[in-house]
């Protein structure tokens, strides 16, 4: 099973997915830690937010791996 999309939540530096104990995966907002204005599990998806941070494309996980470009 593929998770739901999480809007801009799924390119942001601060985002971080957690599973608990049942298998249930939430989506974190990283920014909530130091300021209450962000939710820390916003509901989904997150169409709007001030705080978004784009992930670094080098960061950025894709086919060929975290950190690697896809060779041709």
């Amino acid at each position: 099973m593929t998770a739901p999309d999480a809007g801009l939540c799924d390119s942001c530096t601060f985002a971080g997915r957690q599973r608990s104990a049942r298998g249930a995966e939430f989506l974190r907002c990283g920014l909530s830690d130091r300021d209450p204005a962000y939710r820390r599990y916003p509901p989904l998806p997150v169409l709007r937010c001030s705080g978004h941070r784009p992930i670094e494309p080098a960061r950025r996980p894709g086919p060929a791996g975290p950190g690697q470009e896809p060779t041709e």
